[in-house]
């Protein structure tokens, strides 16, 4: 696993400064080895995580008869089959396979592709760059066409280093994260910057840039709206599938470990891991000092099941407010809650105890439905047949029995008029999702009215043109999971959780459940299947039983949350990033400063519930992220380049 970066050049002074500057700023994803490569026009550059062919494999590659230079970051699982079937094993890496299938394939190769990656490979002969990107998105790639020149990386403090200059960060995509809860499509948290899309590949030459998309989802594959039950052609053998998946992502020259949230999906992981190690494994869980959020009970469950050798760190508010801002540097977007700081706390810890790797079960409830949302997507529309039913809006209850407003008679009633604002719009592609994205008109008021009073309404009709031909066609519980997958999965959860938590520790995520056989396989079978009379994952689920006991197997889906605003509120005293937030307000443009005035008071009151309104928490974090951002984003504009030395340096002029 790497961080790679270039750029396609007109003038600059010193392209090997600029590139070496670039490199710097990814060492925390490569901390291993680092190399650049410059030729007239084009340079590129890589911080290598070595993990696979590690004496062999440094970066960038340069192949000087054929005049094509790549750079990698990420994992090709299927590498070695690869080889034999087109090589006959003539050939060692990774590196050289992506290479040589290029060469023999052109653009069509990463069609062979089963891994996670980013990918750039510069023809020197015909001044073009690709860039490509793995199916669902797990590692991150950023670009800029600015002043005739294209730059990219694998995060965006790189390009800021380029062009040594700050770039705005994008007020829509603090409207996008308070109503949809992360990004979409192309967009990023800063203007002038976009990322490459999932599934796609870039082109750019001349000054141009073309795009396209190479992998649509297979969950598209079926084109039903109304039944499914006929959709099983086969009986699959889940766990095998499963087991597969895993064996197939043991890869490198590295060991592994596995992170345990406690619930059945990272559960399911490492039972398999400990069983092809044949003994323990090491596991790794966030306990949380607030009971509210603590998952330690169902983790112990696990841990003593599997006999891991497990370790676990103990979030406090404190530790919650305290690192945010560097969250959110590594992040390099804006976040809707505080859930990515236990995560870059925890990669730091199985980073320290000596792994490179770490399996984890982010996928397994989008591609096998375990999220509530899939369940109240099936309950408003059974509702809406029979609005004024006393008994069927208690489904509700039923599924959010968890959450204290939902237990509440007083504020359940006022939840039920919320539902029923969309609930007969039946016709709506995104109906499965309005609930969620109609509660940006709640807080809306928090940002000034003339930027945000068109934002919803613009947001439906963009996402309808990317959606709207593929969406209308499939079953509702199929476009639920698209709109999951291709928003918050994609952005989010891979990402500011994901990835970008594990790299700013060098360490890399391995995700199981995105395999690409197994979301073929599993896109194969009826979604009734896969969640049955409301049972979420009831497909996964079932084919454990014997194996994983039942109440682990059987614990209900818990959202993974951490201390929210009230965490940077502790002790009667507030943290200082809420003061510097307080000041920058004076001046912003964007939000308006007597709303979060009074929601900062709010928090400061010392009679407030422990566990305040979701909406609250969403605003306050979305725009003290902003705040970090705006903050940390000058540092990557300096001149950091001194003292660093680049292990590998080659030129071709």
């Amino acid at each position: 696993m790497c961080g790679i970066v270039g750029f396609s050049y007109q003038n600059i002074q010193d392209p090997k400064k600029n590139i070496s500057q670039m490199v710097h700023l990814l060492k925390h994803r490569g901390p291993d080895k680092s190399g650049i490569f410059c030729t007239k026009g084009f340079c590129s550059g890589t911080s290598r995580l070595a993990i696979e062919n590690i004496k062999e494999g440094s970066q960038p590659f340069f192949d000087k008869k054929n005049k094509l230079v790549i750079n990698f970051n990420g994992e090709i699982f299927n590498y070695k089959s690869l080889i034999k079937k087109y090589f006959n094993n003539n050939i060692r890496t990774e590196i050289s396979l992506l290479l040589e299938l290029f060469k023999k394939k052109n653009v069509n190769f990463v069609n062979d592709l089963e891994g996670q990656f980013a990918i750039s490979i510069y023809d020197i002969n015909v001044k073009k760059l690709y860039l490509f990107r793995d199916r669902f998105g797990i590692r991150p790639l950023f670009y800029t066409l600015k002043n005739s020149n294209f730059v990219f990386s694998s995060e965006v403090k790189s390009i800021f280093s380029f062009f040594k200059h700050t770039f705005q960060t994008s007020f829509r995509s603090v409207l996008n994260t308070s109503m949809i809860w992360t990004n979409y499509s192309d967009q990023c948290a800063f203007e002038e910057i976009n990322q490459l899309e999932p599934g796609s590949y870039l082109i750019y030459k001349d000054n141009k840039i073309s795009k396209k998309r190479y992998w649509h989802n297979p969950i598209l594959n079926y084109q039903n709206k109304i039944e499914e039950s006929s959709f099983d052609n086969k009986k699959l053998n889940i766990y095998n599938e499963v087991e597969r998946a895993v064996k197939n992502q043991i890869h490198g020259e590295v060991g592994y470990a596995s992170y345990l949230s406690g619930g059945v999906d990272s559960s399911i992981l490492s039972f398999i891991l400990t069983k092809l190690n044949k003994g323990p494994i090491d596991t790794f869980s966030v306990e949380f000092e607030n009971k509210e959020y603590d998952e330690s009970t169902a983790q112990n469950k696990t841990k003593n099941f599997i006999n891991s050798n497990h370790r676990s760190i103990k979030i406090t508010k404190r530790d919650i407010a305290d690192n945010f801002e560097k969250t959110v540097e590594h992040s390099e977007t804006h976040l809707f809650r505080t859930a990515p700081v236990p995560m870059f706390l925890l990669s730091k810890m199985v980073k320290e105890s000596g792994h490179k790797v770490v399996f984890t079960g982010e996928g397994a409830d989008e591609i096998f439905m375990g999220y509530d949302i899939f369940a109240e997507n099936r309950i408003r529309r059974f509702w809406s047949k029979e609005i004024k039913s006393k008994f069927r809006p208690m489904l509700l209850k039923r599924l959010y029995s968890y959450l204290p407003q939902f237990n509440n008679p007083r504020y359940f009633e006022l939840i039920k008029e919320f539902y029923l604002k969309n609930l007969n719009d039946l016709d709506n592609i995104f109906y499965s999702h309005l609930v969620r994205w109609d509660q940006f008109h709640l807080i809306k008021h928090f940002f000034k009215e003339d930027k945000c009073s068109n934002h919803y309404e613009e947001t439906m009709t963009n996402l309808s043109k990317i959606y709207n031909s593929n969406l209308n066609k499939t079953s509702y519980d199929r476009a639920a999971q698209i709109i999951e997958i291709e928003t918050l999965l994609s952005n989010y959860l891979l990402s500011s959780q994901g990835d970008r938590m594990s790299m700013a520790n060098g360490v890399e995520g391995r995700y199981p459940y995105l395999d690409d056989k197994l979301s073929l396989a599993i896109s194969n079978i009826s979604t009734n299947k896969k969640l049955k009379n409301f049972k979420l994952k009831n497909l996964l689920r079932d084919s454990f039983k014997g194996m994983i006991p039942d109440e682990i197997l059987n614990r209900p889906k818990i959202a993974y949350q951490a201390p929210e605003a009230l965490a940077f509120f502790s002790n009667n005293k507030r943290h200082y990033l809420v003061d510097e937030f307080l000041d920058d307000l004076k001046l912003n443009t964007n939000f308006e400063k007597s709303a979060f005035e009074n929601l900062i008071s709010k928090f400061e009151n010392e009679n407030i519930n422990q566990r305040i309104g979701f909406r609250e928490n969403t605003v306050f974090i979305n725009a003290l992220s902003d705040f970090c951002l705006r903050k940390k984003s000058t540092d990557w504009c300096k001149d950091n380049v001194i003292n660093y030395k680049i292990d590998k340096i080659e030129y071709n002029f």
